[in-house]
């Protein structure tokens, strides 16, 4: 589709996981994350380090008129990027996180906040696309430790263990955090300073 130009617009539901057959592991499952294939046991415990796909930067390498992320934590975001995709034409991606609190193992009340903090954290960056490159991003006023998002899923309960945090593992999702705020300029200038 992309390599055509197909005039689609595609739309990913992003849950991180194979979540309607169990919670398996996807290309899509962030590291350390307790899944039904990738338990919390083990030295290493859960998903992997380098084996997720960022899909949006993959539409963009295929230079596709649009490409553009977003959450269910922010209706209006998402509903202009639509609205801009539907008008345009050729092939266009929109890549929607929406946290599962099943498979994640957060509270159903939590959902927005989760998917708040995935953004603040820079763990998920909100930004759009056109022909390959950047043209907008969200920019976040106040930069969260991913330790804030990652405290309220259960799918990362083990890197929190009492008297035994994983302190490594977390600074290299904090590492991760930190490369997608400076690469999209994900903070204000004076916010920088």
């Amino acid at each position: 589709m992309f390599e055509r130009n197909d005039d689609v617009l595609y739309v990913c539901y992003d849950n991180e996981a194979y979540m309607n057959t169990g919670v398996q592991r996807s290309s899509a499952t962030p590291p350390t994350a307790r899944t039904a294939t990738t338990p919390a046991v083990g030295e290493a415990p859960g998903n992997v380090f380098g084996t997720g796909k960022n899909l949006p930067l993959i539409a963009m390498a295929h230079n596709i008129p649009y490409v553009a992320t977003a959450t269910v934590a922010d209706l209006h975001d998402l509903e202009a990027k639509v609205t801009k995709a539907m008008g345009m034409s050729g092939a266009r991606y929109i890549h929607i996180m929406v946290p599962c609190p099943l498979g994640w193992g957060s509270k159903a009340a939590d959902t927005i906040k989760v998917a708040r903090l995935a953004v603040e954290s820079g763990l998920f960056p909100l930004f759009e696309a056109e022909h390959g490159m950047v043209t907008a991003v969200k920019k976040i006023r106040r930069v969260v430790p991913v330790e804030d998002y990652l405290r309220l899923q259960r799918r990362f309960a083990h890197l929190f263990k009492k008297g035994d945090e994983d302190r490594e593992r977390i600074a290299a999702i904090q590492r991760m955090a930190d490369a997608n705020v400076a690469r999209y300029g994900l903070q204000p200038e004076e916010a920088q300073a």
